[in-house]
């Protein structure tokens, strides 16, 4: 049994060595939490997933999530990076696809709020409103999945930039993974959303704050944990303008190159 002990995102972060502990013997049991089971589910090597709550069947043995890198000797060099290891659901991509198919532009997901109990969330979440430069880009339509705290600032202001409103329709992340799977990029902070865009193989652009987490190393915009996620650091505590001002330059390139 591989259980997880912490966030969602470290959750999908290291599922990935499910397929590596099922080479070595056995059937690999998941114990997580019920928002991951449906994706967790489709990751190679896990044979059977149980959410959190629910009775778990026997098993030989357990270990937690997070402790599979220093059992297989993990360095940067050997990270398992087999990109998609996770697969939003056929059927729930083509619906999704058949409705977001009709908007034209570059279409951008956006998150911006973590978990308020994390003890570092007050740095790495930043206002909605940060978005604003993006969404003022002719040819961008911005789509937030943003669920629970931070989607009240949806409604908060009346100047707020123009985004569409998926959140609600989400009810676990093989949903949000669906939608992933029909937009152009991802933007958020630091979260769980991010990961699982990485595990999909969807481009993501995560906007780091000052002293980011572990994971995320030093002084580099790429991830050996995801080929297709860049990085954008503050280059100075608590201003999140600069990092925005990037992303906004970067997102106008890829709008002039699509239009010229």
């Amino acid at each position: 049994m591989l259980w997880s002990e912490q966030g969602l995102g470290d959750t999908i972060q290291f599922i990935r060595y499910a397929n590596l502990v099922q080479a070595r013997g056995g059937q690999v049991l998941v114990h997580c939490h019920a928002a991951l089971a449906r994706i967790l589910a489709t990751c190679p090597g896990v044979h059977e997933v149980v959410a959190q709550g629910d009775p778990l069947p026997e098993f030989d043995c357990q270990i937690s999530l997070m402790s599979l890198p220093r059992v297989f000797d993990t360095t940067l060099e050997t990270i398992p990076a087999s990109i998609p290891y996770l697969f939003a659901d056929p059927d729930l991509v083509q619906r999704w696809g058949a409705e977001l198919s009709a908007v034209g532009g570059l279409k951008i997901g956006i998150t911006w709020q973590g978990n308020p109990g994390h003890k570092n969330d007050h740095n790495r979440s930043f206002p909605l409103m940060q978005f604003e430069s993006i969404a003022s880009i002719p040819g961008v339509r911005l789509f937030s999945l943003q669920k629970g705290a931070g989607a009240e600032q949806l409604q908060a202001t009346e100047s707020q930039p123009p985004i569409t409103d998926l959140g609600d329709r989400l009810n676990d992340l093989m949903d949000t993974a669906a939608v992933l799977k029909n937009l152009d990029l991802l933007i958020c902070p630091d979260t769980a959303v991010a990961h699982l865009a990485g595990a999909l193989g969807v481009p993501a652009w995560v906007a780091l704050p000052f002293a980011s987490d572990w994971r995320w190393l030093l002084d580099r915009v790429d991830s050996p944990w995801y080929p297709t996620t860049r990085l954008y650091r503050q280059g100075q505590a608590r201003n999140w303008a600069e990092v925005f001002a990037r992303i906004a330059g970067d997102v106008r390139r890829i709008v002039d190159v699509s239009t010229s």
